[in-house]
């Protein structure tokens, strides 16, 4: 008689791990889908930085220009990773599709550990990373380091939630290069997570050991330690009664539903943080000797139940609110992508609370309904995402001036005006600059121009404090500050429409539409001075 072998069978290794990769990789499937959707319809400002990987990568120029170096790249980061995917694809907008897809699979694994971690169900990371993933204000943002920085700040909430600090410090670093004011995030997490304030001596290093060797380079190199972007910034007004504050009040004037569907997980995550605040009140208990702080990592022995550990969703819900509120202090534009932290970091809160809620038994039927308005926001995200059409000829959200094909014809007519007349191959840009230096690499102003940026500069030195003039010299101190600006040979101005001067009449002309807020327009080819 043959014996029987009734030990329990295991799946292979291989099949497992492919088990555990599958939600990552569907939700690297959508990505690539919404890619297809969105690559026609860039936000402008996306452009620059695909010109900056571009330059880098095939021209070894840091600059907007290939033949011309500036220092207005926000993201350092972004367009290094840019760049060197770019070098090997040559193809700047096929890297970023590349990179697209995989920051969305990374997000998922990121989140996916960060929630089993925390006593959360597994499926929560797949559903943070998909809610996130067609947002109409995140798609919109595509180009822009938003993803990116989301991306770092999912890996960095892992780095606290395991306690690792030398981790937690390099990505810090890389939050830092890739957006400054995202320090706001870092701030507010290492305050709120003791495990890692009292590892201090090890973060601070790492980060210190990611930043400071570019900004060395940078302040050498570049004029700058910093970008000069941030000059740019500070001298921006709010578009008349709107800035970052009460941006969104704007765009859902101007979008509707479409940004109401954006903007909804801010409020889903406020309700979702109460809940987790609820859950972590419920759980208080007097913590014998040698029990761990809130957000000290502690995690379950083998093969028991990860305690719900709801602390470090909590700090992350803070520190989104708290990189708005930086913002809305500094009073800079409603540029939409500004939103993009507390978009993405309030869905991740509004998700850990229906997971939070799925884990009860008694809170089940709750859990069940909040998974239905989830999926019915998933579904009206992705239709509003549809509707703008395939592919979109326009982002669902966003604020330029022309439709991608408009900015795309008009930069080849520019070209081919150029190389006809001979002598300066630039010209002044009508306001955007982005997309169409990105055609015809022949478009300049103070974004492309460090010569353009120096008047600036000289007004943001004069009306410093003391102090602050003093390390606003240091930091220009290898700047050039008498270069000569880049000769152009005409001036493009967007005029609305029927509004040009009697001297516009006769000169090259394009029409432009789009959807924002502002009247049809017309952008002309004047002669330099020709106003």
């Amino acid at each position: 008689m043959t014996a029987v072998d009734e030990r329990p069978r295991t799946a292979p290794p291989a099949a497992s791990r492919l088990r555990a990769l599958a939600p990552a990789l569907a939700v690297g499937v959508l990505a690539a889908a919404t890619f297809v959707l969105l690559r026609t319809a860039l936000v402008d400002d996306a452009y620059i930085t695909l010109a900056y990987a571009r330059n880098l990568a095939l021209h070894g120029t840091w600059g907007l220009l290939s033949d011309v170096e500036s220092n207005t790249a926000t993201s350092p980061l972004w367009v290094l990773l840019l760049a060197a995917v770019t070098a090997v694809v040559r193809r700047p907008v096929v890297a970023l599709g590349i990179l697209h897809v995989l920051i969305a699979v990374a997000l998922t694994l990121a989140l996916t550990s960060a929630a089993r971690r925390t006593g959360l169900p597994r499926w929560a990371g797949p559903v943070a990373a998909v809610a996130v993933g067609v947002n109409p204000l995140l798609l919109s943002s595509v180009g822009l380091e938003s993803g990116f920085l989301v991306l770092l700040l999912a890996l960095l909430l892992l780095a606290a939630v395991r306690g690792r600090a030398l981790a937690y410090g390099l990505l810090a670093g890389a939050v830092v290069l890739t957006r400054m004011d995202a320090g706001v995030v870092i701030a507010v997490l290492t305050l709120l997570t003791p495990a890692l304030l009292r590892r201090l001596h090890v973060a601070v290093p790492a980060a210190l050991l990611v930043v400071l060797p570019w900004m060395a380079w940078s302040w050498y190199s570049l004029g700058s330690a910093v970008p000069d972007t941030v000059v740019i910034k500070t001298l921006q007004q709010a578009w008349e009664q709107y800035d970052v504050r009460n941006g969104m009040q704007l765009y859902v004037e101007v979008y509707g539903l479409t940004a109401v569907l954006a903007f909804l997980p801010v409020v889903l995550g406020g309700l979702g943080w109460l809940v987790l605040a609820g859950f972590g009140w419920s759980a208080r208990t007097a913590p014998a000797p040698g029990d761990p702080a809130p957000g000290d990592p502690a995690p379950a022995p083998a093969g028991s139940v990860q305690p719900l550990r709801v602390w470090p969703w909590l700090a992350l819900g803070v520190a989104g609110v708290a990189h708005y509120a930086a913002l809305s202090a500094l009073g800079v534009p409603p540029y939409h992508w500004y939103y993009a932290v507390l978009v993405a970091l309030t869905t991740f809160v509004a998700v850990a609370a229906l997971g939070a809620c799925w884990r009860g038994v008694h809170l089940r039927p709750v859990g069940l309904g909040a998974a239905a308005a989830a999926a019915v926001l998933v579904v009206a995200s992705l239709g509003v995402d549809l509707r703008a059409g395939t592919p979109w000829p326009l982002a669902p959200i966003q604020t330029n001036w022309a439709e991608s094909a408009q900015y795309t014809r008009i930069a080849r007519d520019v070209q081919g005006i150029l190389r006809e007349r001979g002598g300066p191959q630039h010209v002044t840009s009508p306001g955007e600059i982005g997309h169409l230096a990105f055609v015809c690499d022949c478009v300049v102003d103070h974004f492309a121009d460090p010569a353009r940026v120096q008047p600036m500069i000289d007004q943001v030195e004069a009306e410093a404090s003391p102090l602050g003039r003093r390390l606003l010299e240091w930091n220009f101190t290898h700047r050039d500050r008498d270069a000569a600006p880049v000769p152009v040979a005409g001036e493009l101005f967007r005029y609305d429409r029927g509004t040009q001067p009697p001297a516009a009449q006769g000169l090259p002309t394009w029409p432009v539409t789009t959807t924002w807020d502002v009247p049809l327009s017309d952008i002309v080819l004047q002669p330099v001075g020709g106003a």
